[in-house]
C-alpha cells in the first residue's frame, strides 16, 4: 500500500503549452481521491504522469515516499484501468486478466489463484471462458478491473472508467468500485469529469481548471465552503445561482442588493457583516453573490418573481423564474410542489444561512472558509515576522525562500484554514489569537479568531469535539511548510526554489570615453554613461525585480507576439539561460543561470513570459538594477 506525494509539478508540452500547473498534492493511503473538472483541465495529464506514461516537466513525484520522477512505468507498481477497456479480442476474460502475470513469468497455478480470488470478488467467474466481445460494456469494465487486481498494486489509476456506460449500468458500477476499494483497501485515484461520479464515490475530491488545483477536500466540504466561484458552480445540481450584486449598508446592517434593484434586498446575517467588515473589502465595489437553489423558497412574500417553467421530479420541484433585473432564470429547487405552474407570479426567500460572496475579479470566495486566511505583516531579515502586536520566528531554511521585495513594506501572512494546526507540530510555529465567533458546519466547526492588533481574521478548522467557546485564548500553530506571504496582488513571495543572493564577482574601469565598464568575472561587460563607483572590484548584486526580459527578433520568432519583441541596448544586457519558472498572478518567478555568477539566479519578469517557450534570452541590466559592494562585504540576506 502506498501514499502519493505531488510537489510542484508541472507538465509542459512543446510550443509552451502548460497542461498540469504547480500541481502540489499529499494522498494518504488507502484513500479514495478523485480528480474532477471539465475537459482539457489536466486531470488526465495528471493520472498519465502518475503511470509513467507522461514525462514530468518539473517538480516531484513521491510514491511510498520514493522520488519517482525518472522510474519507468512498469516499475511504479501501479495499475491502470482505462476509458476503453483495452482488452484483448483473441483472448478470454481469464486470459485478459492473467496476462500481466504471465508476462511477468508468475507460475500458471499462482496465476489461477489470482484470477479466480478477483473474478470471485467482482463476480464475474461464470464469465472467465467468454471473450470481450460476448460481454456488455459493464461486464467488460470488470475484467479491465480484475486485470488491474490480479496485480495487486499499491495504487490504482482509474481513468474516465465509466464514461462508455449507460446512465442506469453507470450508477451500479460506481456503486461496485466503491465496494471494490473497501475490500481492496488500497490508494485509489480516479479521474472524472462528472461531478455526481466525484461526491458520490470520493474519500477527496480535488478540482481541476485550466491545469491547476482549484481546491481539494472532502465532498461535503467542497459543497459547503467553496473556495471561489468555479468550484461553486461547477459542484453541485442544479448549479448555485449567480446574480450581480452590491451592498447596501444600514447602521450596522450590510444587506446584499442583487442586480442593483433596490426590492431585490438579502439582508446577512450578522457573523457574516463581521466577516466582511473585517476583512476590510471594499464595500463600494460590484460582487457576485451565489446562493444554492435548495436554500431559496417561495414565500408569501419577499423578493418578486415571475415563474418560467417547472419541473416535476417526482419527490421534489425545480422552479425557473425571473427576478427584476436579472437576465437569466433563478432556479428554485424544493419539496414537491402542486400548486406553482408557470406564468404565475410568486415571492422568494433568499435564507441568509447559506449564502455566498465572490470578488468579482479575483473570483474567491469572501464569506465563509476562505482559500487563505491573509493577515497583514512585516518580515524582516532577522527571521521574525509582526503580525499585529503578535511577533513569529521563522529559521534560516524559511528566509531562504522569500524574495527580496518581501522586505519591502507590508505584505500579507497567508495560510490555508486547514492548515492551522490546535497542536504543535515539528516545523510550526505558535500564535496566540483570541475566539470572536464560530460557525457550524457538517463535518467540523469554522473558528473566526482575532490576532490582537489585526482586524483582519485568522480563519480555520477545529473538530467538534474540540469544545471551543467564543472568547477563548488560544495557541494555534502555523506549519512553516504551509505559511505563505503574498503582495496586495496575490502574488506568492514564498517560493519554491530557494532564492539565491544572485552574486558575481565584477571589476569597473573607466574607459577612454569616460563611460564606465562593469567587466563581470568568466561573463559579460556592461558600459554606463553615469555610474557613481570608483575602479576596482566589487562584489555585484543583480537586484531580482530591476531586469527587464528582452524578446528579440532571433530567440523569439514563432513564438511569442511580434508587439512584445524589443531588442537590448548595447552593453546593457546579459544572457540567461532558464531550468524553471513559478508564474504568480501577474509576474513570474525565473530560475537561471547567468555566466560569471557564484549560483543559480533568481528573476520576476512579467507573466507573458514562459521558461518552456524560450530557455534562452537577454535581461536589460538599468544603473539601478545592481549593487556593486566593496570584496568581503556580504549582501545582508
Amino acid at each position: 500500500m502506498a501514499g502519493l506525494e505531488f510537489k510542484h509539478m508541472y507538465k509542459v508540452y512543446s510550443g509552451g503549452v502548460r497542461a498540469v500547473n504547480d500541481f502540489n498534492l499529499e494522498i494518504k493511503d488507502k484513500s479514495f481521491v478523485v480528480l474532477v473538472g471539465p475537459s482539457g483541465c489536466g486531470k488526465s495529464t495528471t493520472l498519465r504522469m502518475v503511470a509513467g506514461l507522461e514525462s514530468i516537466t518539473s517538480g516531484q513525484l513521491y510514491i511510498d515516499d520514493v522520488l519517482v520522477n525518472d522510474v519507468e512505468s512498469k516499475n511504479r507498481d501501479i495499475a491502470m484501468v482505462f476509458q476503453s477497456y483495452a482488452l484483448y479480442p483473441h483472448m478470454t476474460v481469464y486470459q485478459n486478466m492473467g496476462f500481466g502475470l504471465k508476462l511477468r513469468h508468475v507460475k500458471p497455478d499462482v496465476i489461477k489463484e489470482k484470477v479466480l480470488a478477483a473474478a470471485e470478488i467482482l463476480e464475474i467467474s461464470d464469465l472467465l471462458d467468454r471473450k470481450p466481445k460476448e460481454l456488455s460494456g459493464g461486464q467488460r469494465q470488470r475484467v479491465a478491473l480484475g486485470r488491474a487486481i490480479v496485480r495487486e498494486p499499491n495504487v490504482f489509476l482509474l481513468d474516465e472508467p465509466l464514461s462508455n456506460l449507460d446512465a442506469k449500468l453507470r450508477v451500479q458500477m460506481r456503486t461496485e468500485i466503491t465496494k471494490l476499494h473497501e475490500k481492496l483497501q488500497t490508494t485509489f485515484i480516479y479521474v472524472t469529469h462528472d461531478q455526481t461520479e466525484a461526491m458520490t464515490m470520493g474519500d477527496v475530491i480535488v478540482v481541476m481548471n485550466k491545469g491547476f488545483i482549484q481546491q481539494a477536500d472532502a465532498p461535503v466540504t467542497l459543497f459547503e465552503d467553496p473556495a471561489n466561484l468555479f468550484v461553486a458552480t461547477f459542484l453541485g445540481s442544479p448549479q448555485m445561482n449567480i446574480i450581480k450584486s452590491s451592498l447596501k449598508v444600514d447602521g450596522k446592517k450590510i444587506g446584499v442588493v442583487l442586480e442593483d434593484v433596490e426590492n431585490n434586498v438579502v439582508w446577512l446575517r450578522e457573523e457574516t457583516v463581521k466577516q466582511l467588515v473585517n476583512s476590510e473589502i471594499d464595500l463600494n465595489k460590484k460582487y457576485l453573490f451565489g446562493i444554492r437553489p435548495d436554500h431559496i423558497s417561495i414565500a408569501d412574500k419577499g423578493i418578486p418573481a415571475h415563474v418560467e417553467v417547472v419541473e416535476q421530479l417526482g419527490d421534489e420541484t425545480i422552479v425557473y423564474a425571473k427576478i427584476e433585473g436579472h437576465d437569466k432564470n433563478i432556479v428554485i429547487k424544493a419539496p414537491l410542489l402542486n400548486n406553482i405552474k408557470s406564468q404565475d407570479d410568486i415571492f422568494l426567500n433568499f435564507s441568509n444561512e447559506r449564502v455566498y460572496l465572490f470578488d468579482e475579479v479575483t473570483e474567491h470566495s469572501l464569506i465563509g472558509m476562505p482559500s487563505f486566511s491573509k493577515l497583514p505583516c512585516e518580515v524582516n531579515r532577522n527571521g521574525e515576522i509582526k503580525l499585529g502586536k503578535e511577533t513569529i520566528k521563522v529559521d534560516e531554511e524559511y528566509l531562504s525562500h522569500i524574495m527580496d521585495f518581501a522586505y519591502e513594506g507590508s505584505n500579507f501572512l497567508a495560510i490555508k484554514p486547514e492548515h492551522v494546526l490546535l497542536e504543535e507540530q515539528a516545523g510550526s510555529v505558535p500564535l496566540k489569537v483570541k475566539v470572536d465567533f464560530i460557525e457550524e458546519r457538517t463535518a467540523y466547526n469554522i473558528v473566526y479568531a482575532v490576532v490582537e492588533g489585526i482586524s483582519q481574521y485568522l480563519i480555520f478548522r477545529a473538530s467538534k469535539e474540540r469544545k471551543i467557546k467564543k472568547n477563548d485564548n488560544l495557541t494555534v500553530y502555523l506549519p512553516l511548510d504551509n505559511m505563505l506571504i503574498f503582495d496586495n496582488r496575490d502574488n506568492n513571495l514564498f517560493v519554491r526554489e530557494v532564492v539565491y543572493p544572485n552574486k558575481a564577482i565584477a571589476k569597473v574601469t573607466t574607459l577612454k570615453n569616460g563611460k564606465k565598464e562593469v567587466n563581470i568575472s568568466r561573463g559579460e561587460k556592461l558600459v554606463y554613461d553615469n555610474l557613481p563607483y570608483e575602479d576596482g572590484e566589487y562584489q555585484f548584486v543583480l537586484k531580482q525585480d530591476k531586469a527587464e526580459v528582452v524578446f528579440d527578433k532571433k530567440t523569439a520568432k514563432g513564438i511569442i507576439d511580434k508587439d512584445v519583441i524589443t531588442s537590448a541596448p548595447k552593453g546593457q544586457f546579459l544572457s540567461v539561460s532558464c531550468y524553471d519558472e513559478e508564474p504568480q498572478k501577474d509576474i513570474n518567478y525565473i530560475y537561471a543561470q547567468i555566466k560569471g555568477f557564484d549560483e543559480y539566479v533568481t528573476l520576476v519578469a512579467k507573466n507573458n513570459f514562459s521558461v518552456y517557450k524560450m530557455p534562452k534570452f537577454k535581461i536589460v541590466v538599468p544603473v539601478d538594477g545592481f549593487e556593486l559592494l566593496p570584496l568581503g562585504k556580504l549582501n545582508n540576506k
